[in-house]
């Protein structure tokens, strides 16, 4: 049964905690002393789509088995209790402008859910959220304001978004009241090439997380993608990235257009969301190449915003800096 939009405000303030008395958890990096930051690739036919969807026990196996190779557990539910606290509140950022055939899996969201609950979070204390509750119905996702909520920034009173000013080097804006209320967040992007920026993965999935992402566009959105991350916000609450690579566009992004998207049958999972960006842009690459199309750079849309994240020291974008685990 569904409750109030206003009671639901009032219980996802209630049950989120202040990020400053959560567990110090290693965040984007594990710190100086990690000599590599870990991007786990999964490629199989069975992570395709069926019905425009992955099917969840192939997604929750691969999840499973890279979250075991980030975390060096050979549990799945002692790996996924490594990142995220049984009392914690988590919300789950999905990508769904594109609809159905370009969105973030409800498959793999489920086998998300399945490996919180495993850690022992209980479900009430779960979000699955994007800017819209509208978008959310467009990809195939039930609206739920109580038990395990699936909803849209704008389910919550003012709109959705805070009355705080947030700044962060070039980016001046306000967050979603779901950014402020949780104590850690999973990006869970589709690999997509984007008209603009280049590519729109992890990081680039923030813009969702704010009122005014169309005023940081110019410039293939750099840096503003890059100092949108570096804010406490999103810096000290990302915890891991899980980038839905089953369906790929590898042109004419971010919308779906058939005749450049790839059956890729993949899944992408990193702590660091510089590196599976970095990662992902590889790919896109690959696969421009394989088509005849020329790189993003020659494009004119290079997303150099990448490398501006690493600057900032928000992750890694060498190759001798990133080590591939491939599935």
């Amino acid at each position: 049964m569904n409750i109030s939009r206003r009671r639901f405000a009032k219980t996802l303030l209630l049950s989120g905690t202040a990020l400053a008395a959560a567990p110090r958890f290693p965040g984007l990096l594990t710190g100086a002393e990690a000599e590599k930051s870990i991007m786990v690739q999964a490629v199989s036919p069975r992570l395709r789509r069926q019905n425009h969807d992955i099917p969840r026990a192939a997604a929750r196996e691969f999840l499973d088995r890279s979250l075991q190779a980030i975390t060096g557990k050979t549990d799945p539910a002692a790996s996924w209790g490594t990142l995220f606290a049984r009392h914690e509140t988590v919300g789950i950022k999905l990508s769904c402008l594109p609809g159905r055939m370009l969105s973030s899996s409800p498959g793999l969201v489920a086998a998300i859910v399945s490996g919180l609950q495993a850690a022992g979070l209980n479900r009430k204390n779960i979000i699955i959220w994007e800017r819209s509750s509208r978008e959310l119905e467009n990809a195939g996702y039930e609206i739920s304001r109580s038990g395990l909520k699936t909803m849209g920034s704008d389910e919550l009173p003012g709109r959705g978004y805070g009355n705080r000013i947030a700044v962060a080097g070039s980016v001046g804006t306000v967050f979603s009241g779901i950014m402020e209320n949780i104590d850690a967040l999973i990006s869970v992007p589709v690999l997509k090439d984007h008209d603009l920026a280049g590519v729109s993965l992890a990081m680039k999935n923030m813009y969702g997380a704010i009122f005014n992402p169309n005023k940081f566009h110019a410039n293939r959105c750099d840096p503003y993608v890059a100092d949108l991350c570096s804010h406490p916000l999103v810096r000290g609450k990302l915890r891991l990235a899980v980038c839905d690579a089953s369906r790929v566009q590898f042109h004419n992004g971010p919308a779906f257009f058939p005749p450049y998207a790839n059956e890729f049958g993949g899944l992408l999972v990193s702590r660091d969301p510089v590196a599976l960006d970095f990662c992902g842009w590889g790919i896109i690459e690959s696969l421009r190449r394989e088509a005849g199309l020329p790189s993003l750079a020659a494009a004119g849309r290079e997303p150099s915003y990448i490398h501006s994240a690493a600057r900032l020291g928000l992750g890694r974008d060498e190759e001798s800096q990133i080590q591939r685990i491939i599935l």
